[in-house]
C-alpha cells in the first residue's frame, strides 16, 4: 500500500470512528431523561441484595424497550438478567455489568443506582453504534453486590461464558481518576467468618466458678487480633462486631460470636491471614475453657460446598487507557490524582472475581464536589443529584466508547487479553 493509500485509509478509519462514536453519545443524550428517570426510582426503592425485584424488572423493561433481546431470572438468581444486542455478524461480546442492592439501614449510600444508569445507558449507547461491527454487547444485571457475591452465582452457573470483557462503573467521592499504571491489583480480596463460642451458663454472683465465659473468649479474639496487626502486611484489614454477647449481667454467657471480615491485596496472603485469625480464636477458647466453632460468614458457601471469597481485581492497562482516551470525546471530566492516591484501594466487591476470569475495567466516577464517604447517608444523598446524574451519564458514554473501539478493532481486543494473561502468570494463587 502506497503511502497515499495508507494516510487514505487511516483518515477513513478515524471518520469511521468519529461517525460511530457520535451515533453512541447522541444515542445516550436521547435517552438521558429516561435513564435518570430510572435511577431516581430505584434510588427511592432501595432493596437488600437478592431482593431486587423492582430494580431489576425496571431495568430490564427500560432495555426491552430499546430493543435488547432480555433474559430475566438467569444462572437461577432471581433478580439478576442478561440484555443482548448483536451487530451485523460472529464476534466478541463485551459486557456491562449493572449492580442495583441497596445496603440495610441506610439505601443507596453506596450509589449502586448510578451503577444502574452507566451501565444500562453503555449498553444503549453502544447497542446504536453496532450496525457496522461484528459481536455484540451485553448488560448483565448483576445482583447482591453488597454481601451477596451475586457475580461469584452467576460465574458459577455460567452467565458470563462467552463475554470477552467485562466493563462496570462505581461512584468514587469527588474525583474522577482513571490511571493507566497500577500497583499491583485494585481492591482486595475479603472473605468473612463467624467466630461462635460455646461455653456454660452460671449464675455470675452465687456458682461462678461453675460457668464458662463465653463472652470472655469472644473479648480474646478481640484483644489477640489486635496483638497480631502488627506482624501483618500494612495491606490488611480485620474487621468485626459482636453479635451475641449474653442475655443478662448476672448469668455466665454460655454463648457469644463475632462476625469478622479478613481482606489482603492478594487471596495468597489473604489465605495466611485467615490461618492466623484461626489460631488466635483457638487460643482464645483455649484460654477461657470454651469451645470454637468457625462458620462461614461473608459472602456464602458453593453448592460445591466452597467458601466463596470476593477477589482481588485484576486491573487491565489496556482498558483503563481506552477509558481515558474515550472520556473528553463522552464530556466525561478527568481530575488529577490527589496526592497519596492507590491505584489498590481498600474495598473489595465480588467485580473483582470477574476480573480473574475476563479482562475487565470499572470506572470510578464523582458525584460530588466535595469529599463524600463511601457506605454513608452522605454518599445516598449525593447519588440522587443532577450532578450525580450527569457524571453518570458521561460515564456511559465513555463506557459505550469503549465497549464498540475493542469490536471494531481487534487488535485491541487481542492487547487487553495479553494484558490480562500476563498479569495473570505474575499472582501468587493458593
Amino acid at each position: 500500500m502506497s503511502a497515499v493509500s495508507a494516510a487514505a485509509a487511516g483518515t477513513a478509519a478515524a471518520h469511521t470512528k468519529d461517525a460511530r462514536d457520535a451515533r453512541i453519545v447522541a444515542a445516550v443524550d436521547t435517552a438521558r431523561d429516561e435513564l435518570i428517570a430510572v435511577s431516581r426510582d430505584i434510588h427511592a426503592h432501595p432493596e437488600l441484595n437478592y431482593e431486587e425485584r423492582h430494580a431489576s424488572a425496571v431495568l430490564a423493561d427500560l432495555l426491552e424497550r430499546h430493543g435488547f433481546a432480555v433474559e430475566r431470572a438467569v444462572g437461577g438468581v432471581e433478580t439478576a438478567f442478561r440484555a443482548t444486542a448483536r451487530g451485523r455478524g460472529p464476534g466478541p461480546t463485551v459486557a456491562f455489568l449493572a449492580e442495583y442492592d441497596a445496603l440495610p439501614d441506610i439505601g443507596h449510600g453506596c450509589g449502586h443506582n448510578l451503577i444502574a444508569l452507566s451501565n444500562a445507558g453503555a449498553g444503549i449507547g453502544a447497542k446504536a453504534a453496532l450496525d457496522d461491527l461484528d459481536g455484540g454487547v451485553q448488560v448483565i444485571g448483576t445482583p447482591a453486590e453488597e454481601g451477596g457475591g451475586g457475580k461469584i452465582r452467576l460465574l458459577e452457573a455460567g452467565v458470563f461464558e462467552g463475554v470477552g470483557v467485562a466493563l462496570s462503573s462505581h461512584p468514587a467521592s469527588h474525583h474522577t481518576v482513571i490511571p493507566t499504571e497500577f500497583e499491583g491489583g485494585w481492591g482486595l480480596a475479603m472473605i468473612g467468618f463467624r467466630y461462635a463460642f460455646h461455653g456454660q451458663a452460671a449464675h455470675a454472683a452465687v456458682a461462678p466458678h461453675e460457668g464458662v465465659n463465653a463472652l470472655n473468649a469472644v473479648l480474646r479474639l478481640f484483644s489477640g487480633i489486635d496483638a497480631l496487626r502488627q506482624h501483618l502486611r500494612d495491606d490488611v484489614r480485620i474487621h468485626g462486631v459482636i453479635t451475641d454477647g449474653g442475655k443478662a449481667p448476672n448469668v455466665v454467657p454460655d454463648f457469644a460470636a463475632a462476625n469478622f471480615m479478613l481482606r489482603s491485596r492478594d487471596r495468597a496472603y489473604l489465605a495466611d491471614v485467615v490461618e492466623k485469625v484461626r489460631r488466635v480464636g483457638e487460643g482464645a477458647a483455649l484460654e477461657t475453657g470454651a469451645r470454637l466453632e468457625v462458620l462461614p460468614y461473608y459472602p456464602f458457601v458453593t453448592p460445591k460446598g466452597t467458601h466463596a471469597m470476593y477477589e482481588n481485581g485484576r486491573p487491565n492497562a489496556v482498558l483503563a487507557r481506552l477509558a481515558a482516551a474515550a472520556a473528553p470525546i463522552a464530556r466525561l471530566r478527568l481530575d488529577p490524582p490527589p496526592a497519596g492516591h492507590r491505584t489498590s484501594g481498600g474495598a473489595s466487591s465480588d467485580f473483582g472475581n470477574v476480573s480473574q476470569v475476563v479482562p475487565a475495567f470499572a470506572l470510578g466516577f464523582a458525584v460530588s464536589a466535595t469529599p463524600v464517604p463511601g457506605h454513608s447517608p452522605a454518599m445516598r444523598e449525593a447519588a440522587a443529584t443532577d450532578l450525580a446524574h450527569e457524571r453518570a451519564l458521561a460515564v456511559a458514554r465513555t463506557l459505550g466508547i469503549v465497549a464498540t473501539d475493542l469490536l471494531a478493532t481487534p487488535a485491541l481486543l487481542d492487547e487487553a487479553r495479553a494484558d490480562f494473561s500476563a498479569r495473570a502468570a505474575q499472582e501468587v494463587r493458593p
